[in-house]
Parts: structure tokens; C-alpha cells; sequence
């Protein structure tokens, strides 16, 4: 065993400082060449549309509640536009007020173009201006004021936002008095056995959904939070791999 030890030991110690030189190597190119940002686009272009279509009929029925000045956090390449509309013949709530315009914020520099491509398809219906930022960056570039927004969208967005705690106070902020909060996320399994899966395959998953968490409890986070007047959170239970749920937040109004 003291052998085995002593010719282990050069070997382990080369493979650690390997390990460690790659992992500084990956980290500084990645974060310098966007590689994470260049495979997720590339990634969840296959992945995406797929996704959209399965969760479509709950994001119909979700983002027909969006009205006034709407913020689309994460927009990616704009799945959300084509759900957002002021269609009055609708058979729910036709007292709704329209959607005015919506400010979309997307960091990722490779879906610029197919976002900027999904606004103009959707600029006959409402104004889209585009911030090519991180909602924290934009709140704290001022491009974001609190009480501006009558409603906030999150689309499968939450689950990749590293502060995610400071992002949900953040919006809850930004709505006016009685604005809604929709928002529809991936969240960590109820079951034992999925929820233990999840925890295994999560790092390798973060690494390839640039950030994205499968353990994440943020139906959780949502519904406990001060604030809201009201919270509504449902199950979108149809086959797929993960725990999918959607909702409205209604913030406080003013007393």
C-alpha cells in the first residue's frame, strides 16, 4: 500500500494541478469569448422552439394577462412577442387596457439578431425597445425605474439568473401598485428520485444552459415573499423531464 502511495502520489498531484490550470484556462476563455453564451444560443435554438411549443397553450393563457407597459425579462429571441397582444374580442376580461409598449432585456450578444428580427414582426402591435443587458445592469444604469412597469414577465428565464433572490425584489419593485408579475419556470422535482437526479446532472447542466439550475425552488421563493397582494401558482402537468409551473404575482396596492 506505502508503494501503491508513493507512485499514486506524483500522479495525483500532476492531475490535480492539471485539473486546476484547465479549469482557470476554460473560465477566463469562456468568459472572454461568450463560449458559454455561443453554445447556449446555439443549444436552445434546437431546444427552444420545442420547449415553446409544448408549454404554448399555458403561455397563451398566462400572457393574456400582460397590459400597459410591459418588461419582458430574458427574452432570449422573443418567444414571448407573439403571445403578447390586444386582441379586444378575446372572450376573457375584454376590459383589460391594451399592452402600450414592452422593454425587452436579453444579455446575450449571439440572440441580438434573431430578437431584434422578432420585434419588428411584432411592431405593428406595440413598441419594443431592446436593452442588451442583465436586468440587475439595467437596474442599475438606470434604465429601469421602480414603479414604471404595469406588468413583468418571466419566461423560463429564473432559473439562470445568478442573484436570483435580488431579481425577484428587483421586480417587485419595478411593478406599480397592483401590477402582475407571470411568470412560467422549471423548478426542482417534488419527488424524491427526480429531485436526487437533478441534483447529480445540475452542474453539467449549468455548464451547457449557460447558468441555467435545475434545483431551484422559485415557486417557492415567489409565493413567500411580502408584497403581493395575491399569489397564484398551477402545475403544468403534460410528459416532460422537469417540473414545470406557472403563475401571477399582484403586487400591493397603495392603501
Amino acid at each position: 500500500m506505502n508503494i501503491l502511495s508513493k507512485q499514486s502520489a506524483p500522479v495525483l498531484i500532476t492531475g490535480g494541478f492539471v485539473s486546476i490550470v484547465l479549469y482557470h484556462l476554460i473560465e477566463y476563455y469562456g468568459s472572454k469569448y461568450h463560449i458559454r453564451q455561443r453554445f447556449f444560443n446555439n443549444f436552445w435554438g434546437y431546444l427552444g422552439p420545442l420547449v415553446d411549443k409544448k408549454l404554448s397553450k399555458f403561455k397563451k393563457e398566462l400572457f393574456s394577462e400582460a397590459h400597459g407597459r410591459v418588461l419582458d425579462v430574458g427574452s432570449g429571441v422573443g418567444p414571448t412577442f407573439k403571445y403578447l397582444n390586444n386582441d379586444t374580442n378575446r372572450d376573457s376580461d375584454k376590459k383589460r387596457p391594451p399592452i402600450t409598449n414592452v422593454v425587452s432585456i436579453e444579455p446575450n450578444p449571439f440572440m441580438q439578431q434573431q430578437l431584434i428580427e422578432a420585434a419588428n414582426k411584432s411592431s405593428n402591435k406595440f413598441d419594443i425597445k431592446i436593452l442588451p443587458k442583465t436586468i440587475e445592469q439595467a437596474y442599475k444604469d438606470g434604465d429601469l425605474e421602480n414603479e414604471t412597469f404595469d406588468t413583468v414577465i418571466c419566461n423560463l428565464v429564473l432559473c439562470s439568473i445568478p442573484d436570483q433572490d435580488t431579481v425577484l425584489v428587483d421586480i417587485q419593485n419595478l411593478l406599480k401598485p397592483g401590477g402582475k408579475f407571470l411568470f412560467i419556470e422549471h423548478v426542482c422535482s417534488d419527488k424524491i428520485l427526480n429531485r436526487w437526479f437533478e441534483h447529480l446532472i445540475n452542474p453539467l447542466w449549468s455548464l451547457i444552459g449557460d447558468g441555467c439550475k435545475l434545483d431551484r425552488v422559485t415557486d417557492e421563493k415567489i409565493k413567500h415573499m411580502a408584497g403581493w397582494e395575491k399569489v397564484s401558482i398551477s402545475q403544468i402537468k403534460i410528459k416532460q423531464p422537469f417540473k414545470h409551473i406557472y403563475g401571477i404575482a399582484i403586487k400591493e396596492s397603495l392603501k
